[in-house]
């Protein structure tokens, strides 16, 4: 079995301010192999949080082909960041052309992009930034043995 990405919407209410409860929806991507595996993974990471109601809205597998973290404390949005790049098919010679979707953390698009060709500055195809766009995602929570 594979390890995949799950992008999961939760609602649930958690205290707000003046202890009054509040309702919110928020998105995480989470690592593991099942979706039974992902909503109890989901639900422990967040029952801290949980004063009130928790539901799991959508559960879906993702295809980011990477993750790349920034190095900057102030970063606190995820984007995606659609690549294209130009392969050669080894039997046909002839050219072929992929995208990849990188799931890249930033302050802002410019310093997204700038972690992006930071992260692909020692690869050695050649590619295309094809779009960047802000994800809704809270956290991102890794497979853990």
């Amino acid at each position: 079995m594979v390890q995949s990405w799950f992008e999961v919407k939760v609602t649930y209410e958690r205290a707000g301010e003046k202890g009054l409860n509040t309702k919110v929806n928020e998105v995480y991507l989470v690592q593991g192999f099942t979706f039974t595996e992902i909503e109890k993974r989901i639900t422990q990471e967040l029952q801290p949080q949980v004063t009130g109601e928790f539901n799991i809205t959508k559960m879906e597998r993702t295809k980011y082909n990477e993750l790349v973290d920034s190095l900057s404390e102030t970063a606190d949005k995820w984007f995606k960041c659609k690549i294209s790049m130009v392969t050669i098919d080894e039997v046909s010679a002839k050219e072929k052309k992929s995208s990849v979707v990188i799931l890249v953390k930033g302050e802002d698009v410019t310093t997204a992009v700038k972690n992006l060709n930071k992260h692909m500055e020692d690869s050695i195809m050649d590619y295309n930034l094809v779009s960047v766009n802000e994800s809704a995602i809270v956290d991102i929570f890794h497979y853990e043995a």
